[in-house]
């Protein structure tokens, strides 16, 4: 088994520069899944997924860049945020665990997977 973590830090006014400085780049669409977008368009909780995503790239290292879409960040009802993973069957995930935390204008995320070798 292995232990597998990432952790990134996102400046929000950054985040949302890129957000809106030029709308018609699709910026969003290229980030976020559908229902990760339709579920939420608070720029403070995206700039947070985004952490998120940062996070799973850099704690599993072998994902393609720019392969945004195949990790979604859902919430539960209970508001705890959860990775799903698309087309990943390479990887033998036994656990994973992800945090996303906000404090004024920065969004922090840590993840933690359990791997089978």
């Amino acid at each position: 088994m292995q232990i597998k973590t990432g952790c990134d830090l996102v400046y929000i006014p950054k985040f949302k520069n890129a957000v809106t400085r030029n709308p018609e780049n699709n910026f969003l669409a290229r980030i976020f899944t559908p229902h990760e977008l339709h579920h939420n368009l608070e720029i403070n909780s995206l700039a947070g997924k985004f952490a998120a995503k940062e996070a799973v790239f850099k704690a599993l290292g072998n994902l393609k860049p720019g392969a945004w879409h195949q990790i979604e960040i859902v919430n539960l009802s209970s508001g705890k945020p959860i990775i799903k993973l698309v087309d990943m069957h390479h990887i033998k995930i036994v656990s994973s665990d992800i945090s996303i935390s906000h404090d004024g204008d920065y969004a922090l995320a840590t993840c933690c997977f359990l791997i089978e070798d």
